[in-house]
């Protein structure tokens, strides 16, 4: 039998160059999309750290539900550029714009006394101000400051990049892990006896004057000892600079084989998708926005967020019940989240009854574990901490997952490095952001830097690139199981750092190379949200552009994190010199920081290699192998592999029930309304995600505004 493929699909992959989103004669990205994109960039990249530092509010960018990204996206789209639209067609209005705008925003500081530059609140005035200045002299010259959908796509991938790198992801890792160690070190934790003769210097602030200043505060008024934090900052930035060009290159490598070929569903990317296509040059209003079963599904978290936020202010308001104990397992939560409801709606039925049930196996060989008494010799602070042996068994089985997911795609692969050596001229790489030859070679000089930079801290080669090949191969696990299966909130089973330094013993790695590579925690673990899972989604908006704003999108992600990086660095350092590291988070600047310096002399009391977790790593990864064989070979298996990697993670016990709740109800739709119903049903799960979106935004605004403190709303966790 000749094997073909389906017309309609041959036709789709024929014609992938073409643009998708056909919005009139303004086609391609211009100066106005960097313009808005670089402010609300600098917004978020500024608005996050001081929501999560100074208010203890909703996280904004704590994860892949990337609340802010979207809350300001939805705020873009539905209003901003409808006004812009508006203000298009009636010159006058844009004029008066000019004038009122700017005249109520200098009235208010006029009255206010003073303009704090360091507030959030002042780049939105700033920006406010001078979009509408900007936008009358548009105007009046027959253009539009209004957005077409390559631009929309532009603004929304650059608050996705910022969202990376704004909290969990950079700044609030980087910056207290670079002051604790002589801040925190004392004689009882050792850490100068055990830890110093084997730190490299260049890579920390010395000196106990700018930790203190760092982690206890020094006012508003007093001068902050910059110089001590330039060469260490200096370093990171080589080394993190190569990891984002390295995570970028990479996107770009696999985005044609999980795109076009393997046809993910990248669910994370659906309500900015519907948001651009919904935006047309013709029409005011956004068409997403203005559909009934959208708001159906919006209400639902507006109205439980609404609910929630408000007790803050009023405690007789009922709190609405999302979250329920039962004793089943051990005890098991069952949380409702309305955003991971609404995502996981969209992933295919068996890749979602693979997380929930997964999940389930996990917690019963927990309790055996416990039972029995294995899985007790080493400790972990990160991923299935309680249990080290499910941790080398997840790991094990996402790697063999990436593994197996590289050799399927090596056909793709071969035609990239065709391309790339100049062997495979046929090879068309038109549609990417980056060239294939500059892809490659901007993955292979990145990896030489990184192991190079580890190599200058006295890191012996062979661990070093033993290191940086295993973080990279856990970090395209998860983007796969991100883009596939939906999990906004995931963690890696295990992390690199502990499997190298634990997993080989201080012996091999050596004890310079253990404490070099527990500093590694400031990019490895605890990664709720990190570059390349960020970008490998948001290539999978470039379907509906032409290939010019391809090319430009990729200039919109360098600046994007050059404004996250700056930006969010910039507020941190700012409010922890302002009150103090240890009064505004407990975590990220006293347990997080001393995690990694405990976790190294753990790491060096681990002198040889630990095989129990070692048979644990292998089995995970050898049953992946016949879970994956079975899904291929056997029609009738039922169950998708995916879910063993992040089966035991510590935020499946807040996400397995939404996942369950969307899988019932998607099997139900499908069973007895079919795939039409299930089409049509759609608005209204990305109501549910946009909804959770907006409301969480509404109450930081509202809180900022009050200077209510501590009101968290809908987050996971």
């Amino acid at each position: 039998m000749q094997r073909t493929l389906p017309a309609s699909y041959r036709a789709f992959i024929e014609g992938r160059h073409v643009l998708v989103h056909h919005d009139g004669p303004r086609l391609a990205i211009s100066a106005r999309g960097f313009w808005v994109g670089g402010f609300l960039s600098l917004l978020l990249a500024g608005g996050a750290p001081y929501v999560t530092m100074a208010m203890r509010a909703t996280p904004l960018a704590f994860d892949f539900t990337t609340v802010g990204a979207i809350c300001l996206f939805v705020i873009l789209a539905g209003a901003g550029n409808g006004v812009l639209k508006l203000t298009a067609r009636h010159p006058r209005a844009a004029d008066w714009l000019a004038i009122l705008v700017p005249g109520v925003i200098a009235g208010y500081y006029s009255l206010a006394g003073e303009a704090n530059l360091d507030s959030p609140a002042f780049l939105i005035n700033a920006f406010f101000a001078s979009t509408a200045v900007l936008n009358a002299c548009v105007v009046r010259r027959g253009a539009s400051l209004a957005l077409n959908r390559a631009e929309l796509t532009l603004v929304y991938v650059m608050l996705l990049v910022v969202s990376s790198l704004c909290t969990m992801g950079m700044s609030q890792q980087l910056l207290p892990a670079l002051s604790a160690f002589y801040y925190y070190a004392s004689p009882e934790n050792k850490w100068v006896e055990r830890l110093l003769p084997h730190l490299p210097e260049r890579v920390l602030v010395q000196g106990q004057g700018p930790a203190e200043a760092f982690f206890e505060g020094v006012g508003a008024e007093a001068d902050v000892s910059y110089g001590a934090w330039v060469e260490p900052l200096v370093w990171w930035g080589v080394f993190l600079a190569a990891l984002y060009v390295c995570m970028i290159c990479i996107a770009v490598i696999l985005r044609r084989q999980w795109v076009d070929r393997e046809r993910l569903p990248y669910p994370l990317m659906q309500v900015g998708a519907m948001l651009i296509s919904g935006d047309r040059h013709d029409r005011v209003r956004n068409s997403l926005l203005f559909h009934p079963s959208t708001w159906i599904g919006a209400s639902l978290p507006l109205v439980a967020g609404g609910l929630r936020g408000l007790q803050a202010y009023m405690p007789a308001v009922p709190d609405p019940v999302l979250s329920w104990s039962l004793p089943i397992l051990g005890g098991m939560r069952a949380s409702v989240h309305f955003a991971m409801v609404g995502f996981s709606y969209l992933i295919n039925t068996q890749v979602a009854a693979s997380i929930w049930i997964f999940h389930l196996l996990a917690k019963a060989q927990a309790q055996i574990y416990n039972v029995t008494g294995l899985s007790k010799d080493q400790t972990f602070v990160y991923s299935v901490s309680q249990h080290p042996l499910l941790a080398y068994q997840g790991g094990g089985a996402l790697i063999a997952m990436v593994l197996l997911g590289l050799w399927i795609g090596r056909g793709h692969l071969k035609q990239v490095w065709g391309k790339a050596i100049g062997r495979s001229p046929e090879v068309d790489d038109g549609d990417e952001i980056l060239s294939y030859r500059t892809a490659v070679v901007g993955l292979a000089t990145s990896m030489v830097v990184m192991v190079g930079w580890l190599w200058l801290m006295g890191t012996a080669v062979w661990v070093g690139c033993a290191f940086i090949v295993v973080a990279l191969l856990i970090f395209i696990g998860l983007s796969r199981v991100i883009a596939e299966a939906g999990l906004a909130a995931v963690r890696a089973p295990m992390i690199a750092p502990d499997l190298i330094t634990q997993g080989l013993g201080s012996q091999l790695v050596g004890a310079t190379g253990t404490v070099n590579l527990s500093l590694a925690y400031v990019w490895s673990a605890d990664i709720r949200i990190f570059l390349m899972a960020i970008v490998v989604n948001s290539l999978k908006l470039t379907e509906g552009m032409d290939l010019r704003s391809r090319r430009f999108l990729f200039g919109g992600i360098v600046l994007a994190l050059f404004v996250g990086a700056i930006g969010s660095c910039w507020m941190v350092f700012h409010l922890v010199h302002d009150y103090g590291g240890i009064n505004l988070d407990q975590w990220r600047f006293k347990s997080g920081p001393m995690t990694i310096f405990n976790q190294a002399i753990r790491a060096l009391d681990q002198p040889g290699v630990y095989w129990p977790g070692w048979a644990a790593f292998s089995g995970g990864g050898v049953v992946m192998l016949l879970l994956s064989w079975a899904r291929y070979r056997l029609p009738w298996w039922p169950l998708h592999p995916i879910g063993l990697p992040v089966s035991a993670n510590m935020l499946m016990q807040f996400l397995w029930f939404s996942v369950f709740v969307a899988w019932a109800i998607k099997s139900l739709v499908l069973r007895f309304g079919g795939p039409s119903t299930y089409r049509k049903s759609q608005r209204f799960f990305l109501g549910l995600i946009m909804g959770e979106a907006l409301i969480n935004g509404l109450w930081v605004a509202i809180d900022f505004l009050t200077g209510r403190m501590g009101n968290v709303v809908l987050a996971v966790g």
